[in-house]
């Protein structure tokens, strides 16, 4: 099997790491992803140290999952989230 894990940092503008991760949630689009074909783990999380600072944990049960992943509606919903919100973003990607 092979599975995929993301590491993504985001940087929000300051003060807005929280209402970033309350956003994602109140827009159902986590659960939405979490509800994917083979997502196995989606979880945010704000930095106890960096206070702008959002990282999302991504595990995937293989390649074709994380490419049905990105053309799914909901996608559009934490691009524009991403968009209000985000500053900078690093990718890890772990196979």
């Amino acid at each position: 099997m092979e599975t995929i894990i993301l590491h993504c940092t985001y940087t929000c503008k300051s003060g807005m790491a929280e209402p970033f991760v309350k956003a994602l949630k109140d827009s159902g689009a986590q659960e939405s992803v979490r509800a994917e074909d083979g997502c196995l783990q989606y979880d945010y999380h704000i930095s106890c140290e960096a206070p702008d600072t959002v990282v999302l944990l991504e595990q995937w049960r293989d390649a074709a999952a994380l490419e049905q992943h990105q053309k799914q509606p909901h996608m559009e919903t934490i691009r524009a989230l991403k968009a209000d919100y985000v500053t900078n973003m690093k990718l890890e990607r772990f196979e």
